[in-house]
């Protein structure tokens, strides 16, 4: 597992998010871990990014304030949950096209609709991409 610094771009932070992490890659796996904060009383977020080369298949675990399970997979809609302040929220997650990080494409993107059942679905477009060097975060 290396050290590394990462640029997170979502739709539901507005401006880019700069962490340190680490990250780890093999024939079969990309593994990326890091922690957030994005306010002053906010507690920190420990996330989990991990993306299966054969089958596409991505998942993330974030743990802290809020902790969540997501499972990101073209191939079929699938689960997730969110455990809040104010409880456990169960979500439907249509997850529209995962890019892999290739010479093409220096991030992994993924595209992807939330819908919990009580509102409007959310669509979002995540990307994560390994710095060369230290954003001076």
């Amino acid at each position: 597992m290396d050290n590394c610094f990462f640029e997170i771009k979502s739709g539901m932070y507005g401006e880019p998010i700069f962490a340190a992490g680490s990250c780890e890659e093999d024939d079969r796996v990309l593994r990326y871990r890091w922690t957030e904060k994005h306010g002053e009383k906010e507690n920190p977020s420990e996330f989990e990014f991990t993306f299966d080369k054969a089958t596409g298949v991505t998942e993330v675990i974030r743990s802290g304030d809020m902790s969540s399970v997501m499972t990101f997979d073209t191939g079929r809609p699938t689960k997730g949950s969110l455990d809040t302040v104010y409880g456990v929220i169960e979500i439907d997650i249509n997850t529209h096209y995962i890019n892999a990080p290739s010479v093409l494409a220096e991030a992994l993107e993924i595209s992807y609709t939330l819908d919990s059942g009580s509102n409007e679905p959310i669509k979002n477009l995540f990307s994560i991409k390994k710095l060369l060097q230290n954003p001076k975060i």
